[in-house]
């Protein structure tokens, strides 16, 4: 039966995009994102990914986001490269909660970006975009400033885009998980390279273990996940 390995595939699909807001951690069965980068890669070699959830503008948005947040360097490609947008709009498609916290988030962005430079966060300039990634990061760690109300978004397309690009094939190539070079590039070196190292860590024990998730509760440190 030829559509057989198609359906297994998407219930995987489907499993794994209910399964990363279920426990509020994010965290990826390392085969199971394989397989969504599959899907992808399927799409992407028939002429192109048609995003499935995410408009035209959001998933521009995602993409400059993921290009700022693992920017290509001399160990790698970039998150786009990787296929995180594509990656992040599939699973958005298959988790109602995991939508609206996108779509309200890329909302957000680009009104805060309108607010301060009249336009959209694609629109902007690197310097302004950059900008708005280090006052979320700072928002983030003294939980207080104008841009609270934007670092539960940012928390969750930053983890995503790095989860997608180590999960990846470019991630998988690039030796020893450099995870500190990938940000190198992105001003917010402490805040985020320890986050990234952080998660490397964690794919490198769901890897080891055979894909089982050991995380606990997220601590007081990591936003709670409410979509509503």
């Amino acid at each position: 039966m030829p559509d057989a390995p198609d359906i297994s595939r998407r219930a995987v699909l489907k499993q794994l995009a209910l399964a990363v807001t279920a426990a509020g951690s994010g965290a990826f069965n390392l085969e199971a994102a394989r397989v969504v980068h599959a899907l992808v890669g399927e799409e992407r070699q028939a002429g192109g990914y048609i995003p499935k959830l995410l408009t035209g503008e959001e998933f521009a948005t995602v993409s400059r986001l993921a290009e700022l947040i693992v920017p290509a360097d001399q160990g790698g490609g970039s998150g786009v490269d990787a296929g995180a947008p594509e990656f992040i709009d599939l699973l958005c498609s298959q988790n109602d909660d995991l939508a609206e916290l996108y779509q309200t988030g890329l909302a957000w962005v680009d009104e805060t970006m309108l607010d301060r430079t009249d336009a959209r966060f694609v629109e902007a300039t690197p310097d302004e975009q950059t900008a708005l990634l280090d006052g979320l990061v700072e928002a983030e760690e003294r939980r207080r400033g104008s841009l609270r109300r934007g670092v539960l978004f940012f928390d969750w397309v930053r983890r995503m885009t790095v989860d997608a690009y180590y999960t990846s094939p470019i991630g998988i190539a690039d030796v020893g998980y450099q995870g500190n070079a990938v940000l190198s590039e992105f001003e917010v070196s402490r805040e985020a390279l320890n986050f990234v190292n952080y998660r490397i860590g964690q794919l490198d024990e769901l890897e080891n273990s055979g894909g089982e998730s050991e995380e606990d509760e997220p601590d007081e440190d990591e936003p709670e996940v409410d979509a509503r």
